[in-house]
């Protein structure tokens, strides 16, 4: 029993999801890189007394407790203590069964992902903690997808397995649904099983990554002098307004749009829409009201942030050679 011992309590830390005949993975974050001479130990937080293997049910492996074939009994707070020498931690895991609903496949909680319509997007399956727990047992294990009650082939009708995830090739609103993905292997000479049901929205708004096309990674070369500008242009295909943040950089950080400074970068503006691309084109201007020595041979960069990528391109510029006015002077003493 653990009651009597001053430990210190960091409470309850997690809870985990089940259904009746599946397999529980709870596991304790006491342990750490720093503590090498210590012991844990697993408690019902009811009875307070040690929870220990029991073949074909229980398996507890250090930090790990395994319910091997959850019943409805198994619901409530399971306790570790960590003791070292010189002191002891406590923390508790919450096991929350839910009984399956009568006549429905997957697990009555869900988790909401999005899809984007048009494009190529997948579903993620969370359940790497418990495939990177059996890989530390050299335990194999493979992933199944459901789409409701009916299981997904590899490869068949825009479907394809991506290690966790399922991908989806050209999203459209009939993949809309609920889609589980099962992790099965065996464990304590118990071939069990654990899942997560998604439930798939389909957005019909959407941006992909951006594309910078201006400037084009190019030297160009200007006069020391004169004031000089230069465009980035933006195209982000999708469909509605993209959330895309456009910036001009050099080594020294970004630009600022305070039109005071000799160097400065205006704000960016959408560009009429010309119906010819299903996108948005955006653009801003770097802007030079007088050319110094100091700004020729620098990479001046136009970076696009999106949460799809943070795409960017390039110029720099170079002294054109002779002064043209001075050039044409010249030219014109010459004929006389």
């Amino acid at each position: 029993m653990y009651v009597a011992e001053n430990c210190t309590d960091y409470k309850l830390q997690f809870e985990v999801f089940s259904v009746p005949g599946d397999v529980a993975m709870l596991r304790s974050t006491l342990v750490s890189s720093d503590i090498i001479d210590y012991n844990i130990t697993w408690y019902n937080s009811v009875s307070s007394q040690e929870i220990s293997s029991q073949t074909g049910h229980i398996l507890v492996h250090e930090e790990t407790l395994w319910i091997l074939n959850v019943t409805m009994n198994d619901s409530g707070d399971y306790v570790t203590i960590l003791r070292t020498p010189s002191h002891c931690y406590r923390q508790a895991s919450r096991l929350v069964v839910d009984e399956r609903p009568t006549g429905e496949c997957g697990r009555p909680r869900t988790a909401d992902q999005l899809l984007t319509k048009g494009v190529t997007d997948n579903l993620s399956c969370h359940l790497k903690n418990e495939m990177n727990k059996l890989n530390s047992y050299n335990i194999s294990s493979s992933i199944k997808w459901y789409r409701g009650c009916d299981p997904i082939e590899d490869g068949k009708d825009s479907f394809y397995y991506w290690g966790t995830r399922l991908k989806i090739t050209s999203v459209d609103l009939q993949h809309k649904g609920t889609y589980t993905c099962t992790l099965t292997f065996t464990l304590g000479g118990i071939k069990g099983s654990v899942s997560e049901t998604v439930s798939a929205e389909v957005k019909e708004n959407y941006s992909l990554v951006p594309q910078v096309h201006e400037p084009s990674n190019d030297v160009i070369k200007a006069q020391r002098g004169y004031n000089f500008s230069k465009r980035c242009l933006v195209f982000v295909p999708g469909v509605w307004n993209p959330f895309v943040d456009i910036y001009w950089l050099d080594k020294d950080g970004f630009f600022e749009t305070n039109t005071s400074h000799r160097v400065h970068m205006l704000e960016q503006r959408l560009l009429p829409q010309d119906g010819s691309s299903k996108g948005a084109w955006l653009e801003t201007w770097l802007i030079f009201s007088e050319l110094k020595e100091e700004d020729f041979n620098i990479n001046y960069t136009c970076r696009a942030h999106s949460d799809r990528g943070f795409p960017e391109r390039y110029f720099s510029l170079q002294p054109a050679g002779k002064n043209i006015i001075s050039h044409l002077m010249l030219l014109t003493n010459l004929e006389d």
